[in-house]
């Protein structure tokens, strides 16, 4: 049997569901958790500021309480929750883009995420391509006759 996701009863009213890339060197192994987390935090934080992250492999990190607030994003911090998924950026800025794994385990958060929080609405961060991918994955069912 999978494990459960528990959500504590929430202190704050969720309205967003956000979906940002979590931007790492390079030289950074995308696969060892706390190197990723700890590549995120920066400076006086103690988490990366994204509820869950999501590795290049697919796994997925439990990085920050629900109850909290977000610190990844400039807007919808304080209604949101907010997913990093992990890309690797060079020297040069050239940035990698989110893969097959990556696409499955945002697509099972989300899914669950929007159960628990049904109002929230989903953005999609920076990325038009996988905003449309999101976008089909709530589309409304039409009622059949």
């Amino acid at each position: 049997m999978g494990k459960r996701l528990y959500i504590p009863a929430m202190k704050r009213e969720i309205l967003y569901l956000v979906v940002e890339k979590a931007i790492v060197d390079n030289n950074i192994d995308t696969e060892d958790e706390v190197a990723v987390v700890s590549e995120l935090e920066g400076p006086f934080k103690d988490d990366s500021g994204y509820h869950f992250v999501i590795s290049r492999g697919g796994n997925v990190i439990c990085d920050r309480q629900l109850q909290r607030p977000a610190d990844a994003v400039n807007y919808y911090n304080a209604e949101g929750i907010v997913v990093g998924y992990v890309l690797t950026q060079d020297e040069t800025g050239a940035q990698q883009k989110i893969n097959a794994a990556q696409v499955e385990s945002l697509h099972t958060v989300l899914k669950v995420l929007n159960r628990v929080f049904p109002k929230a609405t989903v953005k999609v961060m920076r990325n038009n391509a996988l905003e449309q991918d999101v976008k089909s994955w709530f589309a409304e069912v039409p009622a059949s006759d």
